[in-house]
């Protein structure tokens, strides 16, 4: 047991490890939790070791996302496992009250729990609890917003005892009952990501995000703006939008699509420099998104999902046809000339051919793509196209999705060497090991996936630029800590002078 005492005095608290796997709206579930986890008086760590409280935050959405998931909770039972020093917190007030231990009546050694929560849980509590004994507790999609009480539940949970907490998909949804949700961002970087809204209203026939998340559920403009604000109060100046469909935001409110509205008032948002847009049906875009995107402050960028080629394909899958793609590019580029095009595209659905494989390499070409993401089909229990016949052999899909991700790293290297000689902004994250130079990214490099700028600090040397910024991003199975810093002015202008696939070099110009 601990009871060590910090040189304030004060008592020991409780500590969280929060492990994060899968996409970025994962991310900012664990920076939620983060934040009413601190606010509650538990104090985070990102050491699972030192913790008293592991939770693993999942990905249930493809094979390959669960897999990992199920990874990261072995790896964090065996990180605590036979833990002689950790506490066990049996008083139901003492858990409420911030997480005290000093209050938090009678102790004795276990183990450390793990909290399982997250899509996976959503989806497979029973088998997961069945399968790993280890686990203390499972938790759905709505534990960003409980998360506090299902903690508390799992310290004062009899020894042999396990919670479960899963409930309707889209319980506990971001404004889906009036809850204002404004938490600190628990990372050190001059970015954020900025959710706007939770679920889907379609119905991919390849997809289990509504099974998962629930329906469409739009947060109020009045409270993302409020949160933008606040963002930009800690020192963020790039916003990157996310939703599992951000083009629908706002129609299960009054039936209309509210992102461009949306869009240009968060552009009125004084610090913020980038508005980025990230995962865009291809028929959400009509005139007015195109306008906003216009918008000096909105990053010339845009994730627009096509996912395949072939109209047949694409008509089996449910997804927007190639007439609707062509035309949201079009739109875009007249709008955004130099508009920075991610896509992502899935080989081996059921019934795909060699020449199916042909269209979408076609098609990728045909709008210009500057990243493509490829993911080989995943057969997922409870959708419509997982008993579709024409199973692909996954071993043919891979082939395929290697094909066509060669595809997309020569349409990378074309777009980079175009940009050799052009100025481009770039937002300064941390110094980079080679002295004088400093990592950032351009307006066409989204957060984790796109790649970086090596930029040559030309005008006041890298000494001149904050002393905070040596700034890193989580990757997948990063841990959160209760650290904040403030960004400073990290954007400057730099000539790009030479490219490559996932990098590009550049010289600081003075403006």
């Amino acid at each position: 047991m601990r009871t060590q005492e910090r040189p304030s005095g004060q008592p020991d608290k409780i500590r969280c490890c929060i492990a994060v796997y899968g996409c970025a709206k994962n991310q900012v579930d664990a920076e939620e939790m983060a934040s009413r986890l601190t606010a509650a008086g538990y104090e985070l760590t990102g050491d699972a070791g030192e913790a008293d409280v592991v939770i693993v935050h999942t990905c249930g959405f493809i094979e390959d996302a669960k897999k990992e998931s199920i990874e990261g909770i072995f790896q964090a039972v065996e990180a605590v496992k036979d833990r002689p020093d950790a506490i066990d917190v049996r008083d139901a007030e003492g858990v409420a009250n911030a997480g005290d231990v000093s209050t938090a009546g009678t102790m004795r050694e276990t183990s450390v729990p793990v909290i399982v929560t997250g899509c996976l849980s959503q989806r497979y509590p029973d088998e997961l609890l069945k399968e790993i004994p280890e686990i203390a507790g499972v938790a759905g999609t709505a534990a960003p917003r409980d998360i506090v009480e299902i903690v508390g539940d799992v310290l004062r949970r009899d020894r042999a005892g396990r919670v479960r907490r899963v409930g309707t998909p889209g319980r506990g949804a971001p404004g889906s009952e009036g809850e204002s949700i404004r938490f600190d961002t628990h990372l050190k970087r001059p970015w954020a990501y900025l959710r706007v809204a939770e679920g889907c209203r379609h119905h991919c026939t390849y997809c289990a995000i509504p099974s998962i998340r629930g329906g469409l559920t739009s947060r109020p403009e009045d409270e993302i703006i409020a949160e933008a604000r606040h963002l930009s109060s800690l020192g963020i100046v790039e916003l990157n939008l996310i939703a599992q469909d951000l083009s629908d935001y706002g129609y299960d409110r009054d039936g209309k699509r509210r992102l461009a509205r949306l869009v240009r008032r968060l552009s009125g948002v004084p610090g913020v420099r980038w508005i980025r847009l990230l995962y865009v049906r291809p028929d959400g875009v009509d005139d007015e998104l195109a306008e906003s995107m216009a918008l000096p402050n909105v990053a010339p960028y845009i994730d627009l999902p096509v996912e395949h080629g072939s109209p047949r394909i694409l008509r089996l899958m449910g997804r927007p046809g190639t007439e609707q793609i062509l035309r949201a590019v079009e739109r875009l580029r007249k709008r955004v000339p130099d508009l920075y095009l991610r896509t992502t595209v899935i080989t081996g659905f059921p019934g795909e051919t060699e020449q199916d494989v042909l269209a979408t390499a076609d098609l990728l070409c045909e709008i210009g793509a500057h990243r493509v993401g490829v993911f080989p089909f995943s057969r997922e229990e409870g959708t419509a196209a997982y008993n579709l016949p024409g199973v692909v052999p996954g071993h043919v899909a891979r082939d395929r999705a290697e094909y066509l991700r060669r595809l997309g790293l020569s349409l990378s290297a074309e777009s980079a060497a175009a940009m050799v000689g052009k100025e481009i902004g770039v937002l300064l994250e941390r110094p980079s090991l080679r002295p004088g130079y400093w990592i950032g990214r351009g307006p066409h490099q989204a957060p984790e996936v796109d790649g970086v700028t090596y930029v040559k600090i030309t005008g006041q040397g890298s000494e001149g630029r904050p002393a905070d910024a040596s700034l890193s991003s989580p990757a997948s199975g990063a841990h959160l800590t209760s650290d904040t810093a403030h960004a400073g002015d990290r954007f400057i202008r730099a000539c790009v002078t030479s490219p490559g696939i996932l990098t590009l070099f550049a010289h600081e110009t003075l403006v």
